[in-house]
């Protein structure tokens, strides 16, 4: 219990400094690897719609992942991912159409289970996710446009297990921003419409439970999936 009372400020601080930095980023999931053990896969994130305040429109990106997942103990979990992904931002008052092409992307994050009732297969899970995008830059006109997207997270979810399926979902509460500059000045951060949405999974296991396949939506805040396949290693 000390170990884990020791993960609150913690997680605490973590979700400070998230807010001050401060699209949203996929949960992660529900498996937590064993203590000292790790998770390896990959993840496609495609956010189809996601609006912005005021007059700057809509965001849409997807992305490609390879990701890993430690367990620090049996109740810890801590998640990182490196890919690609691209951005477009659309329907501004201000702004044309920008299609950025693709760039580095990575994220990270952890995951708690909060609570566990073996007897009936269901379990809390408290997370903190955060992803950032990359892309190359972009002209329109004459003028050259860079932008990268910075996607925070904290989600809480309820999972049930059954034999080789979990079913799982929650709520999240999340900021999405894009930072640009105009012909390398005049530097603007825009922030997300909306901050609280809906997650819904699913995840399948596999050859004795080391092969998972998951499946994710999120709504509300943002519309969007994602798909994953992982391999658990000793």
């Amino acid at each position: 219990m000390k170990a884990r009372e020791l993960t609150i400020p913690i997680f605490i601080a973590t979700l400070l400094f998230g807010a001050m930095e401060s699209s949203a980023a996929p949960s992660n999931g529900t498996r937590f690897p064993p203590k000292y053990e790790v998770e390896l896969g990959y993840e496609y994130d495609m956010m189809f719609d996601r609006p912005m305040a005021g007059s700057y429109g809509h965001l849409r990106s997807q992305n490609n992942f390879y990701t890993v997942s430690f367990g620090a103990f049996d109740w810890l979990a801590l998640d990182g991912k490196i890919g690609m992904g691209d951005v477009t931002q659309y329907g501004a008052s201000y702004l044309p159409k920008l299609e950025y092409n693709t760039g580095f992307a990575g994220g990270y994050g952890f995951r708690i289970r909060a609570l566990e009732y073996k007897p009936y297969g269901v379990r809390v899970i408290a997370g903190f996710q955060h992803i950032s995008v990359h892309p190359q830059d972009r002209s329109s006109g004459n003028d050259k446009y860079e932008s990268f997207l910075d996607d925070w997270q904290i989600s809480g979810l309820v999972a049930k297990d059954f034999k080789n399926l979990t079913l799982y979902a929650g709520i999240k509460g999340s900021d999405c921003e894009i930072v640009y500059k105009v012909n390398k000045n005049d530097k603007r951060r825009r922030y997300s419409e909306d901050h609280v949405g809906l997650i819904t999974g699913a995840e399948i296991y596999l050859f004795n439970d080391k092969a998972r396949l998951g499946l994710e939506g999120r709504f509300f805040d943002e519309t969007a999936v994602s798909a994953s396949a992982s391999y658990m290693f000793d």
